[in-house]
């Protein structure tokens, strides 16, 4: 593959020239330019609401990187949006030390009162949520977080007064730009194939069934690619009638 070359002075589509200035000057700082990666897709984040294909190769330029390695990294973390999302971002961790406090009845709870499962959007666009792993709040487990803004001790009357008070806005939150307006013009990337641009994902994952070798042993079946965290349990298998009896056994 060839080395990619960028043209300074090629105008940026994208991000500003505030935010060009920011990621240079972030670039500064490292003695790697790689190492700057993640604060930059945060600025380009913060302008799209979502990571696409064209905003990632201007903060490579702006890196003086190549695109692939915005890619990977941006691929490698749940932080970061591909596609659009709610302007509230409800993360449920379901880790070791809120699980054993009761998370999985929670983020059912969430799943309940939002309507939609982990890795979806509520219908009125205003819900993402989001199974995550561990956040750090292990003291405060079962911990959930929104728009970076931690809800620790979480209960069932907690999480139903939580949601309706994101619906109708009573949370002191920044929202997030849902990036909605930019997936219309810009280019959506598979997050599980850095690169792939607009490849449906398969219905069951590139590796078929998903099983979840912690929080149970049930096959998780998707309905998007499960680096995309939306799933649903596959359903059990129906009951068996026991075979009709043949032969000798029928005429006894």
């Amino acid at each position: 593959m060839p080395l990619e070359l960028y043209d300074r002075d090629a105008t940026y589509s994208i991000l500003n020239e505030e935010e060009v200035a920011r990621v240079r000057e972030l670039r500064r700082r490292y003695p790697g330019r790689k190492s700057a990666i993640l604060p930059a897709l945060w600025i380009l984040q913060g302008r799209q609401g979502i990571l696409t294909a064209e905003g990632m190769r201007e903060v490579a330029r702006a890196l003086d990187v190549p695109s692939a390695a915005v890619e990977a990294v941006a691929s490698f973390y749940s932080m970061y949006f591909f596609k659009p999302h709610g302007r509230y971002a409800v993360e449920v961790c379901t880790n070791l030390s809120c699980h054993l406090r009761g998370s999985t009845e929670i983020l059912r709870r969430f799943e309940d009162r939002v309507g939609c499962l982990a890795g979806a959007t509520s219908e009125d666009g205003a819900i993402t949520l989001l199974e995550v792993e561990c956040m750090g709040a292990c003291g405060g487990a079962p911990a959930v977080q929104v728009n970076h803004r931690f809800f620790e001790g979480m209960t069932a009357a907690k999480v139903d007064q939580l949601v309706d008070d994101l619906r109708a806005d009573r949370v002191d939150l920044h929202r997030l730009p849902t990036g909605a307006e930019v997936a219309e013009r810009e280019t959506l990337v598979d997050l599980a194939n850095p690169g792939a641009n607009r490849v449906p994902l398969p219905a069951r994952g590139s590796a078929g069934p998903v099983v979840d070798l912690v929080k149970s042993g049930e096959v998780l079946e998707g309905r998007e690619h499960p680096a995309e965290r939306g799933y649903v349990q596959a359903p059990s298998p129906p009951t068996q009638p026991p075979p009709a009896p043949r032969g000798e056994e029928a005429r006894a």
